[in-house]
């Protein structure tokens, strides 16, 4: 380049910094992972956006909402954190500097009111703008009481490039006011963000959004050896998304320095702190299921055409409320993959519901269906398809009693009768049932899975109820939902099941002397 090009460009680059800070909304850089939050929020109702440290998830909200409030006029818009210090120092800053250059010395007007100081943030802790759009600053140190009756968003429909935006919740926002704003969006369809910094650990929320989500983008994380890690996950509750930010993706994060900070550290201090996936707090009855143990069903070896498998479908019935049934092959390597699930997520929604506290409380799959013998037992051979398969059921249920016109009878009987012939399980305790499963997900995680290292339960990506309650089961509650689909595994786990090669289970010799 001749000097008279080098100066050029670098005026050029001046101005440019000098317009990005006088005036970030016009002219301000747009980082590509927002695209993939812009996205998401076009799909769904709310986005949790869970962020490694300097990966730009505050600023992006901020940006997003001053877009809505200056493009929608007469949109409300309710920011919250945790104190009123914090919603100063954090989310009142990072708005204002996200304000149109004109709007951040408006002072008082008939409608617009825009008064600001960094030491004291917004008067008030709100602004007007001219367009009647309103900012109101929250915390949930206040009584919840001051969101009840509310209406949030904006009137009319959103210009094209801007979001609907409701609310803006950062970091530890407790699940009760997530409720609550959920149910503020509604009379003008709005949206919400919730943005969370996955060293905070595991709270209500993100247990909500994270048990059983299904990853549907990943990249290779590079600080993980080409580990996948997430970029989008569909959570259980289908209006919702997570989004990550990775500290890589922003290149004014300081990704280098992050990079020798973190040589040596362990694998989950680098997915929290440079790709925004936080590490499970709370203790569980599985320690090594992981992410490693769910895989996409595309990929899935025994739901390949042609694929050789042995097959066993584990029935868990019950009263009122619905059965559930986990199909699984065994490949010739002996390992065991969970490949459908009944009730599915898809069609039936989550079997779980962790939106009620911290208790696990029935999800709407879990609730009755109104369905008799024959309906399950279509049920059964939908998912079975043309496959053999053996079939096992809870020993105490399945061979329970029970009056019919005909006479007495039981659920083993009734599908022998509807040629779905189903063996008792093991009547094993459930203590004996549980080390079972665990034996079968236990592998030497020090060292890379492979062929002679790897655990012997795997799970399809589409069975997200069955994701979510092994995920969330606990010993000791017999009314926890989510023991009826690990009872399913548990069946399973204890009978011992093994791949036979087709050959093998046929006759053969035969005659006589």
């Amino acid at each position: 380049m001749t000097p008279e090009r080098i100066l050029a460009y670098w005026e050029r680059r001046e101005e440019a910094i000098k317009l990005e800070k006088e005036d970030p909304y016009r002219h301000g850089f747009e980082l590509d992972i927002w695209k993939r939050a812009d996205e998401q929020l076009r799909k769904h109702q709310e986005i949790l956006i869970m962020g490694g440290n300097r990966s730009s998830k505050s600023h992006f909200c901020a940006r997003r909402v001053v877009q809505s409030l200056v493009e929608n006029p007469g949109t409300i818009i309710w920011c919250l954190t945790e104190t009123s210090a914090n919603s100063i120092q954090f989310q009142q800053a990072l708005v204002y500097n996200a304000l149109p250059k004109e709007l951040k010395s408006l002072g008082r007007g008939k409608v617009g009111y825009v008064m600001y100081s960094l030491r004291n943030g917004f008067t008030a802790s709100k602004f007007t703008l001219n367009n009647g759009s309103q900012c109101i600053f929250r915390n949930w140190s206040q009584d919840i009481s001051t969101i009840e009756g509310g209406e949030i968003g904006s009137p009319q429909e959103s210009v094209n490039g801007t979001h609907n935006i409701g609310y803006w919740a950062d970091e530890l926002v407790p699940m009760p006011w997530v409720e609550t704003l959920r149910f503020r969006t509604v009379t003008r369809n709005s949206k919400g963000i919730i943005s969370f910094t996955a060293v905070d650990g595991w709270n209500s929320v993100v247990k909500s959004m994270l048990t059983g989500a299904k990853t549907v983008e990943s990249t290779k994380a590079d600080l993980l050896d080409g580990e996948e890690v997430p970029l989008v996950q569909q959570p259980l509750r289908k209006a919702s998304s997570v989004v990550y930010f990775h500290t890589e993706a922003n290149p004014f994060g300081g990704w280098a320095a992050m990079k020798t900070q973190l040589e040596g550290e362990k694998r989950e201090t680098i997915l929290c702190r440079a790709y925004g996936v936080p590490v499970k707090a709370s203790k569980t009855v599985f320690p090594a299921f992981s992410d490693k143990n769910i895989v996409q069903a595309k990929d899935i070896p025994v739901l390949e055409e042609d694929a050789d498998a042995t097959w066993v479908l584990s029935i868990d019935p019950a009263g009122a409320k619905p059965w559930t049934m986990v199909l699984f092959g065994i490949d010739p390597h002996g390992v065991a993959w969970a490949v459908k699930e009944f009730p599915d997520f898809d069609t039936w929604g989550g079997w779980i519901d962790l939106t009620k506290g911290d208790k696990v409380s029935a999800g709407e799959a879990a609730q009755p269906n109104g369905y008799g013998l024959k309906d399950y037992a279509d049920i059964i051979r939908g998912m079975e398809g043309d496959r053999e398969v053996d079939r096992i059921i809870d020993p105490r249920l399945g061979a329970a009693s029970y009056q019919k016109s005909e006479g007495s009878s039981n659920i083993i009987d009734d599908l022998s009768d509807e040629d779905l012939p189903v063996s008792p399980a093991e009547g094993l305790d459930i203590e004996t049932g549980l080390q079972a499963i665990n034996n079968l997900l236990a592998w030497d995680r020090s060292r890379e899975m492979g062929f002679d290292n790897h655990p012997k339960l795997m799970i399809s990506d589409e069975c997200q109820n069955l994701v979510a309650c092994m995920q969330e089961y606990q010993t000791g509650d017999l009314k926890n939902p989510a023991k009826d689909m690990v009872d399913c595994v548990r069946y399973f786990a204890i009978g011992n099941f093994e791949y036979f090669d087709q050959e093998e289970m046929m006759a053969t010799g035969g005659g006589s002397y």
